[in-house]
């Protein structure tokens, strides 16, 4: 399993920079200044799209955090295909000038991944991560990409254990998330809010053996 130790900008951002720098290097040579300068522009701002800040993960055990950075557009009752189960669909849109980097919702063990090639009825590439908490909480991350570069690095596998808000991949110009949750959740957002990758806390988990603990730490 990759470390959670990442330098600013994301560690796959550096062959797009690499190629870049190189042709300023050329350009200078053998283009002029104008070309040069130009190309510079350019690399800073494959660099600023490809930022990967650290982040600063919640300390709250049943919490749900949001796996990318983006704005919730849709918070539904829905049938979750995968699980066959009624849950809570909330759905998070990136920005092209989001933070790239996907992170683990919660902490848990991975139990399946799916991915489907785009068709002549869908032109999206789908990924479907399927985590499960110790306490059983079932939660699937589906992942639309954009149509830009369909393009995607995952850094879990099935029967990996992963921790809340551990970077676990990344969306090359992003897309399309909806997160799955629970139906018994307590979803913590609302559509037009943005929230942050591995910080925002998208909901809790219920579990009516935390609420008679604190019901009785109360008393």
């Amino acid at each position: 399993m990759p470390s959670n130790r990442y330098p600013f900008i994301a560690q796959e951002a550096w062959p797009f920079l690499l190629v870049v720098l190189g042709m300023a290097v050329l350009a200078q040579f053998f283009l002029g200044y104008i070309a040069f300068v130009l190309l510079l522009i350019i690399l800073l701002l494959f660099a600023y799209l490809f930022r990967d800040p650290s982040r600063a993960v919640p300390s709250e055990p049943l919490a749900v955090v949001s796996p990318i950075h983006g704005v919730v557009t849709l918070i539904e009752e829905a049938e979750d295909i995968r699980l066959h189960a009624k849950t809570i669909r909330v759905q998070i849109t990136m920005r092209l000038y989001d933070i790239y980097s996907l992170r683990s919702p919660m902490e848990g063990k991975v139990v399946e991944q799916w991915c489907s090639a785009p068709d002549k009825h869908e032109s999206h590439r789908h990924i479907d991560l399927h985590i499960r908490s110790d306490e059983g909480d079932n939660i699937v991350t589906a992942i639309r990409l954009r149509d830009i570069v369909r393009k995607f690095h995952l850094y879990m596998y099935s029967g990996e254990r992963v921790g809340q808000g551990q970077r676990c991949g990344y969306l090359y110009f992003g897309g399309v998330v909806d997160v799955f949750l629970p139906l018994e959740s307590k979803v913590r957002v609302e559509v037009g809010q943005y929230v942050q990758s591995g910080s925002t806390v998208l909901a809790n988990l219920i579990h009516s053996e935390a609420a008679s603990v604190i019901q009785t730490k109360e008393s």
